[in-house]
């Protein structure tokens, strides 16, 4: 089963844990005197982007922008207080006749009626006062499915700042390696133009003495054209693979990286057995966790919209006082008035019929599970295809390399044949050429193997739940200047 919400201690401090754990100087001591010109590594590069990429960024404030939503719930469950005061200056005025059948001119009670007393007045007073209330929710469903929501709300946020952590992770060692590719690509590229360079300048030579024709000369200088233009293209890619690193980093230039050395020793995974890795994706995968909660969210939110149908019960206490020194309405030009109103009571509001407001919301959310039980299956879909295929790309990855460092041996002894078959006149331009490029295409599929192997294992990694700082260390050790 998926785990329902977060440990507390990962809802509320799990960022800054994992950004501390990074720029502490007791974990890497080595960066805090580093200086720019040496090469950087792994870990350096992943530790600038933790605060220069806006999309780790973006879900650490959105975590603490959801975890403020339980003290909010919480808040309107607690007691409500409330004050007020108010100050003025009045003017009234009042004319008339008052009290008819009561009182007669003279102000004297009549006892069959009277013509009453004839008023022309006008008061100007001040008044002040004040109000105290205090209210106390009693029942209210929808209230505590609130406050249900805001726990979960809460736990999902805290998986999507690991997903994002994870997602850095995986590009900045994807951007990496792509940089340590492009720059083998350069550096192959230069050595098979250099080949390529002293296979024209032997044609050339060739020709001059008679021994080939204008056509293989030609042939020669169009293959050494080709290999520049290759050059030119592997620059270009180069350029573009340092520029996504330092759009992950926030702008940093990189002028050396520590390149894989050969302390690297590629291993299956650990166990090398897909189904332990299938079974930890669907516990532990991050995209499926944060599904799961989304699923539990809007099984809330079902109970949140039936709750309106329920009633609702408050209880709540008021004060308020009032004096003025003056006022027509507190009496014919009285004054000094006081007046104090204490209440307490219980507030009940049963829902009898809202236009059908209350079924359309509830209609509305069931649709809303729907569409999260079936984004949360296409999650578990992912999480399994993604394990599966890492899993069997880093098994596949090991018998590649190994091939291909088998590979790139034959290649450089076909070219040694090659141009001792070359030279005295048993192998043509054509068959160099091919064995030259034969063994730069072996050397650059066998380092480029190796980096894919490094990135399929932390997608494994990323796919079981299972990727940490930890790995980046493993891999960073695998560098060398």
């Amino acid at each position: 089963m998926i785990p329902s919400r977060l440990p507390p201690s990962t809802k509320r401090l799990a960022f800054t844990r994992a950004r501390a754990l990074f720029l502490g100087a007791a974990l890497f001591p080595a960066l805090a005197g580093a200086a720019d010109t040496q090469p950087a590594d792994l870990i350096g590069i992943y530790v600038k982007a933790l605060d220069a990429n806006p999309k780790y960024q973006a879900a650490v404030a959105g975590f603490r922008e959801a975890a403020e939503a339980k003290p909010q719930a919480l808040a309107k469950l607690l007691p409500q207080v409330g004050a007020g005061a108010t100050a003025g200056e009045f003017e009234q005025a009042v004319s008339g006749n008052y009290f008819r059948g009561v009182l007669d001119n003279t102000g004297a009670s009549t006892g069959s009626g009277g013509e009453g007393i004839n008023v022309n007045h006008r008061d100007q007073f001040y008044s002040v006062g004040y109000q105290v209330g205090l209210t106390q929710v009693l029942f209210n469903w929808g209230l505590f499915k609130t406050y249900d929501q805001s726990e979960l709300k809460v736990g999902q946020a805290g998986v999507k700042v690991y997903e994002a952590l994870d997602g850095l992770r995986l590009q900045i060692a994807q951007a990496y390696f792509d940089v340590l590719s492009a720059q083998d690509g350069v550096r192959f590229a230069k050595a098979e133009t250099d080949a390529v360079r002293q296979l024209l300048d032997q044609a050339n030579n060739k020709l001059a003495n008679g021994i080939v024709t204008d056509v293989e000369a030609k042939q020669a200088q169009a293959e050494y054209d080709l290999s520049e233009a290759e050059l030119i293209d592997a620059q270009n890619t180069l350029d573009v693979d340092l520029t996504q690193l330092q759009l992950l980093t926030g702008g940093q230039s990189y002028t050396k990286l520590k390149t894989l050395g050969p302390n690297f020793q590629p291993a299956p995974p650990d166990p090398n057995k897909l189904d332990v890795w299938l079974e930890r994706a669907q516990s532990q995968n991050l995209a499926l966790q944060d599904k799961h909660y989304g699923t539990e969210i809007a099984q809330k939110e079902i109970e949140k919209q039936k709750a309106a149908r329920l009633p609702t019960l408050d209880a709540g206490a008021k004060r308020s006082y009032a004096y003025a020194d003056g006022g027509i309405s507190n009496g014919i030009a009285a004054g000094n008035n006081h007046g104090l109103d204490e209440s307490i009571y219980l507030n009940l509001k049963v829902p009898i019929y809202t236009g059908g407001a209350i079924s359309s919301a509830v209609r509305g959310a069931e649709a809303g599970l729907e569409m999260a039980q079936y984004e949360e299956a296409a999650a578990r879909n992912d999480a399994k295809h993604g394990t599966q295929v890492a899993f069997l790309n880093a098994t596949a990855g090991l018998s590649h390399i190994s091939a291909l460092n088998q590979a790139v041996q034959s290649a450089a002894a076909a070219e040694d044949a090659a141009h001792v078959g070359y030279n005295v006149g048993t192998k043509t331009y054509s068959d160099v050429l091919l064995a030259v490029r034969s063994r730069y295409k072996a050397e650059r599929d066998y380092a480029q193997s190796r980096y894919a192997y490094i990135v399929n294992f932390l997608k494994l990694k990323q796919s079981a739940g299972a990727l940490s700082h930890a790995d980046l260390l493993t891999i960073n050790r695998w560098l060398q200047q």
